[in-house]
């Protein structure tokens, strides 16, 4: 899991049945310095995230085929959660 920005939508005519009706974001991986990094990633929105959200991202073998009930899903990464604010630790 790690905590993300989102920067924007994906728009495809053609994909996958697995991603029929399902919106896909573009979210970029920030530090809990609420800095940047990394480079951007799809997920597939669950909760209703929208462009600027911060957002939590979880990834893991079988988590969307059991989320979104899919025998097949080529599905990595889902926006699980949109966060309001979080708090780190002045020592990390």
């Amino acid at each position: 899991m790690y905590i993300a920005k989102v920067i924007g939508k994906v728009v495809s005519v053609i994909k996958h049945p697995a991603y029929k009706n399902r919106t896909l974001l573009l979210v970029q991986p920030l530090s809990l310095k609420s800095k940047l990094v990394r480079t951007p990633t799809i997920a597939v929105d669950y909760v209703g995230a929208g462009e600027n959200d911060i957002v939590l991202v979880g990834a893991g073998p079988g988590v969307a085929q059991e989320v979104f009930d899919i025998e097949t899903a080529p599905i990595r990464e889902l926006v699980m959660g949109i966060i309001d604010r979080f708090d780190v630790s002045s020592e990390v």
